[in-house]
């Protein structure tokens, strides 16, 4: 990777430094704030690197979740993925060493970023996408650490109180991945599905019929039933290649 392409990576990931520190922080701050320490908020942006995954993680590690279920969450949380590679396998063939890191990196914003990017034919494009993709890691990272630590020094003078609420900003970010998704496709009916099955999850919490720990299996089940009944299985592949169209436009 030489100093030109660094550069160029620099530009383009720029909006992403600023979105990704904002949201990084909240995450640090969740995890300590859940009792663990401040380093695993870098490991798990290091390792993981789902994002909204890890905000679901931090969630069900607090309320005591089985194996099973945390496999099953994070598998649906991510399956947009196996698009996304789909979508990339022109772009990431040949890239030798690259490779692997590529396919790891494969974010929402780093694919909305390479799907689009036209590189001309004397740029090494496996250096250039490699450094889209690491930097935006790195901002996650930085993100997610800097959270973990404030929160740890505003504890250790006892001011982590003022920071109570913080956990808002994981039901905060998927509202407005929501919205983004009703303006992109036009469609209410799963966003409304969604907000309905998970009132009945609830209900039937509240009523003794499961624990808390698999609300959020029970709801995620009975959503993608409800739109199975009313759209069929093709719902699911149509309504993903259309949300990467708008990204790509």
């Amino acid at each position: 990777m030489n100093a030109y392409i660094f550069r160029q990576a620099l530009k383009i990931t720029a909006p992403i430094f600023f979105g990704y520190i904002a949201i990084g922080i909240p995450f640090g701050l969740m995890i300590v704030q859940a009792g663990y320490p401040w380093w695993m908020s870098l490991l798990m942006s290091l390792t993981m690197y789902t994002g909204s995954g890890q905000y679901f993680a931090v969630g069900l590690l607090a309320s005591g979740a089985g194996l099973s279920v945390m496999i099953v969450v994070q598998l649906l949380i991510g399956i947009r993925h196996v698009f996304y590679g789909l979508s990339l396998i022109g772009k990431y063939k040949n890239m030798g060493i690259y490779k692997s890191y590529l396919v790891f990196a494969i974010t929402d914003e780093t694919f909305a970023l390479v799907s689009g990017l036209e590189l001309p034919d004397n740029v090494n494009k496996g250096a250039m996408y490699f450094a889209i993709s690491i930097l935006d890691q790195l901002y996650w990272v930085l993100g997610s650490v800097i959270g973990a630590v404030a929160f740890s020094v505003l504890e250790k003078y006892n001011l982590a109180q003022y920071l109570n609420g913080v956990d808002f900003a994981l039901t905060a970010l998927f509202v407005v991945l929501t919205i983004e998704q009703i303006k992109q496709n036009h469609d209410f009916v799963p966003a409304v599905i969604g907000i309905l099955t998970t009132a009945v999850t609830v209900v039937l919490y509240k009523t003794g019929v499961f624990a808390a720990s698999n609300i959020i299996w029970v709801a995620i089940c009975f959503g993608m039933g409800v739109m199975l009944l009313l759209r069929g299985p093709a719902f699911f592949k149509n309504y993903r290649i259309n949300k990467n169209e708008g990204e790509n436009k």
